[in-house]
């Protein structure tokens, strides 16, 4: 899988977690390299709210077909609601 590739299932996996979780946010994948993703977290207002780093890792073990978010990326998204 190339480098956009990557970057466009993250961005899919992302967008669902944060629906599932209720999140009231947003997220751009921006970046892919050494195994992370560079994701910037939005208010619904579209203000910043901070890039983070994503491991592939916390990607791959998160499965919407199983309603199945990888347990730090769970954390990550509800600490970043509360901004």
């Amino acid at each position: 899988m190339d480098r956009d590739e990557k970057m466009k299932e993250a961005q899919e996996t992302l967008n669902w977690a944060i629906m599932h979780l209720n999140g009231n946010m947003n997220c751009k994948v921006i970046d892919y390299k050494h195994e992370n993703y560079k994701v910037q977290f939005f208010t619904k207002e579209n203000k910043l709210i901070m890039p983070v780093q994503v491991p592939e890792e916390w990607i791959r073990g998160s499965n919407p077909k199983e309603n199945l978010i990888h347990d730090r990326l769970k954390i990550l998204l509800e600490n970043l609601r509360n901004y």
